[in-house]
């Protein structure tokens, strides 16, 4: 992410947020280049330059970005989004800068040919969220084997050690000097502190999936968070996972060889306290513990996600 410039494409009507947004393209490792940094509404847009020229002339410098960020839809904005998707340029959107933004998406998509659904393609990234013990794993080894092709897990990075070789299919197994320099490097998407550990993914990790299929892999509820703030960037479906009754987890205990009382009682308490936010959209699914009947209600779930073609 290093020295990769971010042209931040703003509607006048948030013009006033310059400030907070610089914050933000900073806080991604970009450095931000602010439309009306350049020159002031009353000068371009609202002044003798006019809207066409200033547009254009906005567009000439968007070209020499690597990135454009998306902080909020207008005319305008919706230009710049349809402009970096020809340039194949990175892009990423910034939706709670913006109250308006899907009901002025509703109304501009059609005239620019619906830019975020070819931001988004058509592959999906499913997303497993629940506490430790609850089978993420297990399941995501299963669903893979069931839709073959369809899917492909997306891999996560951690600090915790494997539990076994078939564990270092769905992790990068790394130190924590290692990924607190690449948070420092800006190298994760998103990443959590949980149970002693770090967890964490990157954009690049997933976009590199989801260019060939659908993915799906397991992720904490604050990863979960972040993953669904770029929901129109990409296509997101997130299940939380939640234990029917303390016995689904206490038999995942044995079968893990997790026998300390102590540390049952830990991970009994952390998965009490394991919730989403109200206002990211999942699905719940309940595992029972029995195997037959749980594996029915994954599929039928997953199916119902993926594109049919």
């Amino acid at each position: 992410m290093a020295g990769k410039i971010m042209y931040c494409a703003i509607p006048t009507r948030l013009r006033h947020l310059r400030e907070p947004i610089r914050r933000a393209a900073r806080e991604l490792g970009y450095v931000p280049v602010i439309p009306f940094d350049i020159g002031e509404y009353e000068d371009f847009e609202g002044g003798s330059i006019g809207r066409t020229r200033t547009l254009k002339f906005m567009l000439h410098v968007m070209g020499f970005c690597d990135a454009t960020g998306i902080f909020g839809v207008s005319d305008g904005t919706m230009l710049e989004l349809s402009e970096s998707l020809k340039q194949k340029k990175d892009i990423r959107t910034f939706p709670s800068f913006d109250l308006e933004w899907e009901t002025q998406y509703e109304k501009l998509k059609s005239k620019y040919d619906s830019p975020l659904e070819k931001l988004r393609g058509k592959n999906i990234l499913i997303a497993l969220v629940g506490p430790s013990a609850i089978g993420k794993t297990f399941w995501t080894d299963k669903l893979l084997q069931q839709f073959k092709t369809k899917l492909a897990r997306v891999k996560n990075t951690t600090t915790r050690p494997p539990r076994s070789e078939q564990d270092k299919l769905s992790y990068a197994f790394i130190s924590r000097e290692e990924f607190e320099k690449g948070i420092k490097d800006h190298r994760f998407l998103e990443r959590d502190y949980y149970l002693g550990n770090y967890y964490g993914t990157s954009l690049a990790e997933i976009r590199s999936t989801l260019e060939k299929t659908s993915g799906i892999f397991a992720i904490t509820p604050k990863g979960a968070t972040a993953l669904y703030q770029m929901r129109f960037e990409i296509n997101v479906a997130i299940i939380l996972m939640s234990p029917e009754s303390p016995q689904v987890l206490q038999r995942n205990f044995e079968r893990r060889g997790i026998l300390d009382p102590m540390r049952q009682q830990e991970l009994f308490q952390a998965s009490k306290e394991f919730v989403l936010p109200k206002n990211v959209a999942h699905a719940l699914i309940s595992i029972s513990g029995e195997d037959a009947k749980d594996e029915k209600l994954l599929t039928t779930s997953i199916k119902s996600l993926l594109p049919s073609a």
